[in-house]
C-alpha cells in the first residue's frame, strides 16, 4: 500500500498539534505545582510560627495572657475608632476633590468650546461667502448683457425705422415720377404725331407702366409683411444697404413741355429703330404688346425683374426727356 505526500502532511500536522497540546499540559501542570509548593512553604513557615508562640505561652500562664489581652482591647478598639473616623474623612476628601475636578472639568470645558475654532463652520461660511460673491458677479454680467442686449435692439429699431423711411421716401419718389410719366405718356398719345407708331410706342409704355406698378405695389406688400414680423435674433453689424438698380433718379419728374399742343414725345432710338408701321400684321393696333424684357430700357423707361425674395430691390424708371419738335402732320 503506497502512502501519498498529503497523508505525510497531515500526519505530520496531526503530530505537530498533539505535541503542542502536551507542552500546553505541561506548563499547566507546572504552574499547578509551584503553586501547591507555594502552599506547603506558607504552611510550614505558619507552623513555625505556631511553634514559637507555643514556646513563649509555656513561661507565661493563661491568666496573664489574658489580663495582657484586656489591657490591650481598649487601645485596639480606640485604633479602630480611629482607623473609621479616618476613612470617613477620607471619603468625605475624595468626595469633595471630585466634586471640585468635575466642576474645574466643566469650566476648562466650557472655556475650550469659547476659544475653539470651529473650521467647519468657518469652512461653510467662507464657502457660502464665495457662492455669494459668484452669484453676485453672475447677477452683475447678466445685467451687463441684457443691457447690453436692450441698446442692441434699440439700435436695430431705428435703424430698421430709418430703413423703412428710407424705403417709403423711395417709394413715395418712384410713384411722383410714375405719375408724371403717366402724364408725360397721356400727353405724347394725345398731341403727338405719327399715327400707328405712336399707338404701338403708348402701348409699349403702357405695358412698361403697368409692370411697374405691380413691382412697386408687391414692394409696399412685401414691406409691411416684413415690419410685422418681429426679429428673432439681433446682429450688432449695420444693416447692407439695399442696392438700388442704375439710373434710379432721386429727384422729381421732369417738367412737361409747355406747348403740349406743338410738341410731339421724342422716343429713343432704339425704339425708334423697332417701331412697325399700319401695314405690318404682326404689330397691328388690337394686338397686345410682347411683355417687356426686365433687363431692356423701351420708350425712355429702364425696368428690371424684382425676385419674391427680394421686393425691395426694385429698379427705378429712368427719367424721360421731351424735346420740343415741329409737327410733321
Amino acid at each position: 500500500m503506497s502512502v501519498t505526500f498529503e497523508q505525510i502532511i497531515l500526519d505530520a500536522k496531526r503530530i505537530a498539534n498533539r505535541l503542542k497540546d502536551r507542552e500546553a499540559l505541561g506548563d499547566a501542570l507546572l504552574l499547578e505545582s509551584e503553586s501547591v509548593n507555594k502552599h506547603i512553604e506558607s504552611m510550614r513557615q505558619f507552623q513555625d510560627d505556631i511553634d514559637i508562640l507555643n514556646k513563649l505561652a509555656r513561661d507565661r500562664s493563661n491568666n496573664q495572657l489574658i489580663t495582657i489581652i484586656h489591657q490591650e482591647n481598649p487601645q485596639i478598639r480606640e485604633i479602630q475608632q480611629e482607623n473609621r473616623l479616618l476613612k470617613a474623612a477620607l471619603e468625605d476628601h475624595q468626595h469633595a476633590l471630585e466634586h471640585i475636578m468635575s466642576k474645574y472639568r466643566e469650566h476648562t470645558q466650557a472655556k475650550i468650546l469659547n476659544t475653539k475654532v470651529n473650521f467647519v463652520e468657518a469652512f461653510t461660511r467662507h464657502h457660502r461667502s464665495a457662492d455669494i460673491e459668484r452669484r453676485d458677479e453672475l447677477i452683475r454680467q447678466q445685467t451687463a448683457k441684457i443691457q447690453e442686449m436692450a441698446a442692441v435692439m434699440q439700435r436695430v429699431s431705428q435703424m430698421d425705422e430709418e430703413k423703412v423711411n428710407q424705403e417709403q421716401e423711395v417709394l413715395s419718389k418712384l410713384m411722383t415720377e410714375n405719375k408724371g410719366l403717366r402724364e408725360l405718356l397721356e400727353i405724347s398719345r394725345k398731341y403727338g404725331s405719327g399715327g400707328q407708331k405712336m399707338l404701338v410706342d403708348d402701348k409699349s409704355t403702357q405695358t412698361d407702366s403697368y409692370l411697374l406698378d405691380g413691382l412697386i405695389e408687391a414692394a409696399v406688400t412685401a414691406r409691411a409683411n416684413v415690419s410685422k414680423q418681429t426679429p428673432t435674433t439681433t446682429s450688432l453689424s449695420p444693416p447692407s444697404p439695399q442696392p438700388q438698380a442704375a439710373g434710379v433718379p432721386l429727384s422729381g419728374p421732369s417738367p412737361a413741355p409747355s406747348e403740349p399742343s406743338s410738341t410731339d414725345a421724342s422716343v429713343s432710338p432704339k425704339a425708334s429703330s423697332t417701331k412697325s408701321t399700319n401695314d405690318d400684321p404682326e404689330r397691328s393696333p388690337n394686338s397686345k404688346s410682347p411683355a417687356a424684357n426686365p433687363a431692356t430700357v423701351s420708350n425712355g423707361v429702364a425696368t428690371c425683374s424684382s425676385s419674391p425674395t427680394a421686393p425691395a430691390a426694385v429698379a427705378a424708371p429712368a427719367s424721360t426727356t421731351t424735346t420740343a419738335t415741329p409737327s410733321t402732320s
